[in-house]
């Protein structure tokens, strides 16, 4: 096992991190969400599955599970994908789930291949964003379902909360609403001459989880041998920086809500709804 440095430790970025700690990194709402989406989403048995960041495999092992059906994951990160082949063997479904090393914004997969593109926040991570949503609808078929969802500022943060987490994953965020990634996403599918139709809208709040973050660190951290292995200094600094982690994170979603979004790649526009429920 690779023994990190000081300056390693102290200047890896989340999803780094993530690899190394192995933590299973669920979506917004967890299970729940996934099942949510399984609901509303007609999945079957012969569906195909692409999870767009799959990090170490939480969301696509617990979709093949569900639903018995193909997932591939992909993310940039060999720790994590590694990490996801050992979670999906351990759920005995590694026959139903492929994760794979790949960039968001070049996938290697045919066009119109997948029944379910699951992007979740992932968006949020990637600079270029039109570029990354095109490909996204590229590979989904006709009548398909793309899973966004998005983070969102639903109280203005303060400046320096929002440049702390752009430097902790590594990418500078934008504070957009829901409203905006709504129309991000449709305005995106529809120069790319597929519109996206949202039929599933449900939203969601955060609850505040300081007082659990300490024992929830320990938990992570707690006999995972890739960091037992490690020097006494060098384990206390990875506990440090993933609570560091941790703590930013809970700090911003203070400011924050987060919607489970489905939307359907169509062959035409469809005209405007008026009489909405709530």
């Amino acid at each position: 096992m690779k023994e990190y440095t000081k300056e390693e430790i102290e200047q890896m970025d989340y999803s780094s991190m993530v690899g190394l700690v192995r933590e299973r990194n669920r979506p917004s709402g967890g299970i729940k969400t996934i099942s949510t989406v399984l609901r509303n989403s007609f999945l079957t048995n012969e569906s195909k599955v692409l999870e767009i960041g799959s990090n170490t495999g939480f969301t696509s092992v617990n979709i093949a599970l569900l639903r018995n059906c193909n997932v591939v994951g992909i993310d940039i990160n060999e720790n994590s994908i590694n990490e996801a082949k050992q979670y999906s063997s351990s759920h005995k479904v590694a026959n139903l789930t492929n994760f794979k090393k790949c960039d968001a914004s070049d996938l290697p997969f045919k066009s119109e291949n997948f029944d379910l593109v699951w992007c979740s926040n992932v968006t949020s991570f990637i600079e270029d964003k039109n570029k990354t949503i095109k490909e996204y609808l590229r590979v989904l078929k006709y009548g398909g379902v793309l899973v966004v969802i998005p983070i969102y500022y639903k109280i203005n943060p303060p400046k320096e909360v929002v440049v702390e987490v752009s430097k902790a994953i590594g990418t500078k965020i934008e504070v957009m609403s829901k409203a905006k990634w709504i129309d991000l996403f449709k305005k995106i599918s529809k120069d790319y001459g597929t519109p996206l139709e949202l039929y599933f809208d449900e939203d969601h709040v955060y609850l505040d989880m300081e007082k659990e973050i300490e024992s929830y660190v320990s938990e992570i951290l707690k006999e995972k041998p890739q960091i037992e292995s490690m020097s006494p200094g060098i384990k206390e600094l990875i506990k440090k920086r993933f609570k560091y982690f941790i703590n930013l994170f809970n700090n911003n979603l203070k400011y924050c809500g987060f919607s489970i979004l489905l939307f359907q790649k169509r062959h035409i526009t469809e005209e405007r709804e008026l009489f909405l429920s709530n």
